[in-house]
């Protein structure tokens, strides 16, 4: 019996979640069509592996009967869902409404939904560059209209909501600040800021960044984002159904650096004046307050401190053999 079942679960977050969830004593069980057990390896006796889709009704009824699950954590996403939006609306939107369906006729106690800040959309006004009020999960929902992310995480919230106050399903979704570990370069490539900076570094590579010295954000370790996701799994009360799960400070990528030095001494890390590093041109750079996930949940970030989630992120990749990646 896993008691669990984590959807998305061989990705960057989703294999954090398991690691922590078997350093708990929980056996959980992992979903994916075409399993990838690179970031799972050092724990694979410790978890079970189930091949399914969940834009597969039958096949999320079948797993769920099968281990006997109880709770589920739901993080299956497609990254680059824009560039298929239809695949991308069909796991980010459809495979949460399959999800929450089979969750309700199987009785499931709680549903964990990982969204996304970018359900915010753009930040603007005094949340934004230069004062950072800390933005609460009542700060209006409202993306780009043209990005298929963001508006999937928006409808998976709704239908959480619905199922809720339809069926009484316990349903809790997390917003995550700028998520940053081991794994992100290899997956999630060029929008990865930060693995870039840390993986250069490992290999002795110069980053360079054109612009963006002037930017501040709210960056989560993947472990503390995990850390979130299971805390709001096992609560015993949740008088909340949204919660921003980040570090609570902000931090300039000249922050970042100067961690960096002294735990790979002789870093170079140059980056030009300005805002938005990531250049996507749709900033979501803010402040999150935390204080709801502190109170009712009992989350509190282990790696705010930059050098000990740096210094965590060299160890994970040696431990799970994961060569670094220049960029």
């Amino acid at each position: 019996m896993a008691d669990i079942l984590v959807t998305g679960a061989f990705g960057v977050m989703g294999s954090q979640i398991l690691r922590l969830l078997v350093k708990q004593g929980v056996r959980p069980v992992g979903i994916s069509r075409n399993p990838d057990l690179g970031f799972v390896r050092d724990i694979i006796e410790d978890i079970d592996v189930a091949r399914g889709d969940v834009s597969n009704l039958v096949d999320m009824l079948h797993i769920l009967k099968k281990h006997q699950v109880k709770r589920i954590i739901h993080a299956a996403n497609l990254i680059d869902a824009e560039s298929d939006p239809y695949q991308g609306f069909q796991v980010g939107a459809v495979g949460t409404v399959n999800v929450l369906e089979a969750a309700r006729l199987m009785d499931i106690e709680r549903f964990v939904f990982t969204s996304s800040k970018g359900v915010y959309g753009i930040i603007t006004g005094e949340h934004a560059h230069p004062s950072y009020v800390p933005l609460t999960e009542d700060y209006a929902r409202n993306p780009e209209n043209e990005l298929v992310y963001p508006a999937a995480k928006i409808m998976s919230e709704t239908m959480g909501c619905a199922y809720h106050e339809r069926y009484g399903l316990d349903f809790v979704a997390l917003r995550f600040g700028h998520t940053w570990g081991p794994g992100k370069q290899l997956r999630h490539g060029p929008l990865s800021t930060y693995s870039r900076i840390v993986e250069n570094a490992m290999l002795g590579q110069p980053t360079r960044i054109s612009r963006g010295k002037d930017q501040h954000d709210d960056i989560v370790y993947l472990k503390d984002a995990a850390q979130g996701v299971v805390k709001a799994c096992y609560a015993p009360n949740t008088p909340s159904m949204f919660y921003n799960i980040a570090s609570g400070r902000l931090i300039s990528l000249g922050d970042f650096a100067d961690a960096l030095s002294k735990v790979i001494p002789g870093a170079v890390v140059e980056v030009g004046p300005g805002l938005d590093y990531v250049g996507a041109n749709h900033p979501r750079y803010s402040l999150y307050d935390i204080s709801r996930a502190r109170q009712e949940l009992g989350y509190e970030p282990n790696y705010g401190d930059l050098e000990t989630g740096i210094r965590d992120y060299v160890d994970t990749m040696k431990s799970l053999a994961l060569d670094p990646i220049a960029s």
